[in-house]
């Protein structure tokens, strides 16, 4: 029974602890955070206890100013300075949770950024190997140009290598072409001569004939 009713007694602090900060009841309630402005200034005046007020200045009789307290006042009035603590307990438990949940939730965004970074890397891998395949299929094209280059090269050797062993036989055939021409035009003018003295010899006898 007694712990129905400390439990209503905590229910009871939580109310009143949500009603102090506007806080909506229920368990998806959204905690409005107010930060403290900077360069604001609060003072925070502090209850003291001045014991030359309260001390007793006749030892022998009631002289103390302090105010009376029945013992089942001061029993009440602790007991509930008592809960008032287990309030602020729990004000610091749910404050050190808050804290913790922001810890992982910038831990989460780090995270995230680092994978931003991890994928943005893995897009700048694919663009150089994008760009060395262009430069390696280039560099295959420029090779097959350059065979194609050597084989035409090759071609021209082929070509003038035969040039070269044909040029000493056209000497030779021409040489001949050339001596042929030159026997027979001896020949020609030999029988020329031939027959200009046959011709000749043939007038003389005509004309001693004659």
């Amino acid at each position: 029974m007694a712990r129905t009713t400390q439990k209503s007694k905590l229910e009871t602090a939580q109310d009143n602890l949500r009603e102090a900060a506007d806080i909506p009841d229920g368990p998806q309630a959204t905690i409005k955070i107010n930060p403290t402005p900077i360069n604001t200034k609060t003072t925070h005046t502090a209850a003291t206890f001045e014991p030359s007020q309260y001390v007793a200045s006749n030892l022998f009789a009631d002289t103390s100013t302090l105010p009376r307290t029945t013992r089942v006042e001061a029993d009440k009035a602790i007991q509930s300075i008592s809960e008032k603590r287990e309030t602020l307990r729990l004000v610091g438990a749910n404050l050190q949770l808050n804290t913790d949940a922001y810890k992982v939730g910038s831990l989460s965004e780090k995270m995230n950024q680092a994978n931003i970074t991890y994928q943005s890397d893995g897009v700048n891998t694919q663009a150089k190997m994008v760009g060395f395949e262009v430069a390696n299929t280039n560099l295959l094209i420029a090779q097959s140009k350059l065979g194609q280059t050597q084989e035409k090269l090759n071609h021209q050797n082929i070509e003038l290598s035969g040039l070269q062993a044909e040029t000493p036989l056209r000497k030779l055939y021409w040489q001949a072409k050339l001596s042929l021409i030159e026997s027979r035009i001896s020949q020609v003018e030999l029988a020329k001569f031939t027959l200009d003295s046959k011709i000749g010899a043939i007038e003389a006898e005509a004309e001693s004939i004659e």
